[in-house]
């Protein structure tokens, strides 16, 4: 029998949309980027079907090690990204399945009643002062390389994924501190109640996930104190 995929299609939290590429199985094997409608989103299954056996897998792993592959254009557009997995191998295993399923014509809308994806809601980004108490770290660990940003009191608003030289990681850092101030904060809930913000440039392109909180008050909280100390945060070894 062959392999029948399909893409579902989605609104997150009322600000975008995104699709998602499942297998004949169920098995939800990509994620997209963040579109602003839906026929947008549609536009980017198209590109993502013509560009399949020319796209870039870029490997990469968190802060807990999980790890997951992107699919990014030979121009340098991301556009999905998998499930996590529990090593590069397994994410190497997965993103030579992914394009079995990948070429199917079935797109379908999520049904949003029964839907149990994250809501969000975004971050008002007035009255924030900026400070110059924070400050970036940049980590190596296992000849892996990450940027951390922390309060004044210590506390890690965020963390980086891995990178391959301590050269990507400050670029990265440079990168997310611009996207700060130009691009969009919004707190999600997940279907645990866990809160966390995500960080999003001008171009809808996901930057940064932050901590995970118990309240969205806190997570609020938290974005608005990477807002207040991104800017002028010194960086550290």
């Amino acid at each position: 029998m062959a392999a029948i995929g399909k893409y579902v299609i989605f609104n997150e939290g009322g600000f975008f949309y995104k699709y998602r590429l499942y297998a004949s199985n169920g098995q939800a094997l990509i994620i997209s980027e963040a579109y602003k409608d839906r026929k947008a989103c549609l536009g980017g299954i198209d590109t993502l079907k013509k560009n399949i056996d020319n796209l870039k897998l870029d490997y990469e792993k968190d802060k807990k090690g999980a790890w997951c592959f992107r699919l990014i254009t030979q121009q340098g557009r991301p556009l999905a990204q998998s499930a996590n997995y529990k090593t590069q191998k397994d994410a190497e295993r997965a993103a030579g399945s992914f394009q079995k399923f990948a070429l199917t014509d079935k797109i379908v809308d999520e049904d949003q009643t029964n839907s149990d994806d994250h809501y969000d809601v975004q971050v008002m980004e007035d009255s924030i002062s900026p400070s110059s108490n924070g400050k970036f770290l940049i980590l190596n660990e296992d000849k892996d390389y990450y940027y951390q940003l922390k309060a004044n009191n210590g506390q890690v608003l965020c963390t980086s994924q891995a990178y391959l030289s301590e050269k990507s990681a400050r670029d990265a850092m440079e990168n997310f501190r611009k996207n700060v101030y130009e691009g969009s904060f919004y707190i999600f809930i997940d279907k645990r109640k866990q809160a966390f913000f995500k960080l999003y440039s001008k171009q809808l392109r996901l930057v940064m996930t932050g901590e995970t909180y118990k309240t969205k008050d806190m997570a609020i909280s938290a974005a608005k104190s990477v807002l207040k100390f991104a800017r002028d945060a010194k960086v550290v070894e």
